[in-house]
C-alpha cells in the first residue's frame, strides 16, 4: 500500500511540472487578426470613396456606411463631406476631405493595439513630414479607433497625434494579475499531499480494515 502511494505521489509531481503560468502582453487576446482588421479598413475606405461616384438618396448613403462606421462617426463624416444636389446626394473628392480612412500602407508600419479594459482597438501609422511637394505637415500618427457594436467592429474615431497610442500600465498589470491569480490560487500539489497525509493518519477502523469482521 505504501509503495502505491509513493508511485502515485511521483506521478503527480511529474504532472505538476507541466503546469505553466501564461503571461499577458499588450497584444495578447487580440479580438481580430491583423489581416481582418486591414480588410475592414480598406472596405470602409472603398465605401466612403464610392459616395463620390454617383448621386444617391440619403438612405442609400447611410446604408453604404453602416457596416463599417459607428453612427456618430458616419454622421460627422456626412456633415463634413456630403453635398445635396438636385440629382441627389454626393461626396465631392478633395485632397483635404475630412474623416476619410487614412492612406495606411497596410504593412509592418501599420500597427495595432488592443485595450482590454476599454474593449477598443487602435490602428495607427506614422506619417512622416514630406521633403517636398504641395503639401506640408509635420510627423504625426493617424489613429483609427475601433469599437464593437452589435457583435461587429466599427470605426468610431479618427485622430492625429504626436505620439502613438498606448495602453495604461495599470490596465496591463491588472490583466496580468487576474491571469496569474486564477492559476496560482489552485494548488493541486498541496491538495494531493494533504489527501495522502489524511490517508496515512486514518485508524485501521476508519480505513475499513475491519468491515468484514464487524
Amino acid at each position: 500500500m505504501l509503495n502505491k502511494r509513493i508511485v502515485l505521489l511521483l506521478i503527480i509531481i511529474c504532472l505538476l511540472g507541466l503546469v505553466t503560468v501564461p503571461a499577458a502582453t499588450a497584444s495578447s487576446n487580440q479580438p481580430l487578426p491583423k489581416e481582418q482588421v486591414f480588410t475592414l479598413l480598406q472596405e470602409a475606405f472603398q465605401a466612403q470613396s464610392s459616395l463620390t461616384m454617383e448621386f444617391r438618396t440619403y438612405d442609400e448613403v447611410e446604408q453604404i456606411l453602416a457596416p463599417y462606421f459607428h453612427e456618430d462617426y458616419a454622421a460627422t463624416f456626412l456633415e463634413e463631406n456630403l453635398m445635396k444636389e438636385e440629382e441627389g446626394y454626393i461626396v465631392y473628392g478633395s485632397d483635404f476631405a475630412l474623416y476619410f480612412v487614412p492612406f495606411y500602407s497596410y504593412t509592418d508600419e501599420t500597427k495595432m493595439l488592443f485595450d482590454q479594459k476599454e474593449n477598443k482597438m487602435y490602428v495607427y501609422e506614422l506619417f512622416k513630414a514630406p521633403d517636398s511637394g504641395p503639401f506640408s505637415y509635420k510627423n504625426h500618427y493617424e489613429v483609427i479607433t475601433l469599437e464593437k457594436k452589435n457583435s461587429n467592429w466599427v470605426i468610431s474615431e479618427l485622430a492625429m497625434e504626436d505620439e502613438p497610442p498606448s495602453v495604461k500600465e495599470s490596465t496591463l498589470e491588472n490583466e496580468t494579475a487576474k491571469t496569474a491569480t486564477s492559476i496560482l490560487t489552485w494548488n493541486p500539489f498541496k491538495t494531493t499531499i494533504y489527501s495522502l497525509l489524511e490517508m496515512d493518519n486514518r485508524t485501521p477502523l476508519q480505513a475499513g480494515c475491519f468491515n468484514k469482521i464487524f
